[in-house]
């Protein structure tokens, strides 16, 4: 009996990892390239504390903000989501669509509908956020790079964002168990300000994904401890490194 749910579990994740999933970044908007009844789970965690505090466990004692994304396509390359975020209680109702343009890379457009809990109203607020994004074939079999542009009727400006994924082959898969790895890198330039809510320095990420049959774990720093393209485009206020991770399961 054991071993045939031995079997048909690695059935399973292999049947999985033979599906074509998004080459996700940290934080940044992707195309979509999932096909009509698939899905994806992520979960998202930044530390609040700072990474270089040992007494507090590099920052982790601090407790975080966590992001929840689930994403269904009702249609090839069109999708539906939902997200709740910790910070500002937040939760959002969103539809995406992605075109892969083949030797050309992909194309993807997402319009957000949100309501957060501002501290400086009474009442929720609702509001809007639409981001177009591209990400270009694998360069040369190992590089990949990711761009965002996009429009927060929120805080009534535009964002940017840009990010670099330098993948292989896991060499340490005899110790991580996955298939591939990727270094992961993003910067958001504060291309239009906001007054009075912009951070003095512009947000940035870096880390290490893992990958295998359906499942991406990402291990990051960053000095901001945002989740998602429209809050990383206003920058942050903070001079330290914050620990997180994401862990992203296609169904």
């Amino acid at each position: 009996m054991i071993r045939v749910f031995q079997l048909g579990l690695a059935t399973l994740l292999l049947s999985t990892s033979a599906i074509a999933y998004e080459a996700g970044q940290l934080s940044l908007d992707v195309p979509n390239v999932l096909n009509k009844g698939e899905g994806s789970f992520t979960i998202r965690h930044r530390f609040f504390g700072k990474a270089d505090d040992t007494e507090k466990f590099l920052g982790t004692d601090d407790g975080g903000n966590i992001h929840f994304i689930l994403k269904y396509t009702m249609l090839d390359n069109l999708l539906v989501s939902v997200d709740h975020t910790r910070d500002q209680s937040g939760y959002g109702v969103g539809i995406e669509y992605g075109e892969d343009l083949k030797a050309f890379g992909s194309v993807g457009v997402r319009f957000n509908s949100f309501s957060i809990d501002d501290v400086s109203f009474d009442a929720r607020q609702q509001s809007y956020f639409f981001n177009t994004s591209y990400q270009t074939p694998n360069i040369n079999e190992h590089v990949r790079l990711t761009a965002n542009v996009g429009y927060d009727a929120y805080y009534e400006h535009t964002t940017a964002g840009v990010g670099i994924d330098i993948n292989m082959k896991n060499t340490l898969s005899w110790l991580t168990f996955t298939e591939n790895l990727s270094l992961l890198g993003e910067y958001y330039p504060q291309i239009d300000k906001v007054d009075g809510i912009s951070g003095k320095n512009d947000a940035y990420a870096m880390g290490v994904k893992f990958q295998t049959f359906g499942h991406h774990f990402e291990v990051l720093l960053s000095n901001s401890t945002n989740m998602d393209a429209r809050m990383m485009a206003l920058g942050t206020n903070s001079d330290d490194l914050h620990f997180g991770f994401n862990i992203n399961r296609k169904f």
